[in-house]
């Protein structure tokens, strides 16, 4: 499962000329966007998570030049039921700290599209009796109401595009993504 791993170096995440800050992108606009731990880690001005492991998510592999991309052709594509939801362009952003040269738009999903990334990636290919963890999820959002949006707003919608078997794992996983 994908969303243990630390090695998100910087990748060409970019394409289109939409922008998403604060604005999201056409769908068409973005093939892959950072996503999974790599997006938890960044953050826009104000946000209220993020960032706890900035450094090691970016700069502990010189030279190496690969991150998980999720989105259409990405490890998962939950864009056939969040379409551009929680996708922000972060490109000057990921520029600041020198992650990535600033040369047009970089598309991040937000911590919110992180996590549905990461339930998805679950879903596909983890065992269907260890989707990802509330305890582990109210690490990353600290509020009730970050987990309700979470549920109502990411993770419901995504059921439809599960096949019956992992609709049923889905169901009995939901209710336990509380605020703890």
């Amino acid at each position: 499962m994908l969303h243990g791993h630390d090695s998100c170096q910087p990748a060409t995440a970019s394409a289109g000329t939409g922008h998403a800050y604060p604005n999201s992108p056409n769908h068409s606009d973005f093939l892959h966007l950072f996503s999974f731990v790599c997006a938890l880690n960044l953050k826009l001005p104000g946000e209220f998570t993020g960032d706890w492991h900035f450094h090691t998510s970016f700069f502990c592999n010189p030279g190496q030049s690969s991150a998980p991309l999720a989105g259409p052709g990405g490890w998962v594509d939950t864009t056939p039921s969040l379409g551009t939801k929680g996708v922000r362009d972060m490109g000057r952003i990921i520029a600041a700290p020198k992650i990535k040269p600033y040369n047009g738009p970089v598309y991040v999903a937000n911590h919110y599209r992180a996590i549905a990334d990461m339930v998805m990636e679950d879903l596909l290919e983890g065992p269907l009796d260890c989707i990802f963890p509330a305890c582990t999820i109210n690490d990353y959002l600290n509020e009730e109401a970050n987990i309700e949006r979470l549920v109502n707003e990411y993770l419901k919608p995504m059921r439809d595009h599960l096949d019956q078997t992992r609709k049923a794992a889905f169901d009995r996983w939901l209710p336990s993504v509380v605020y703890a």
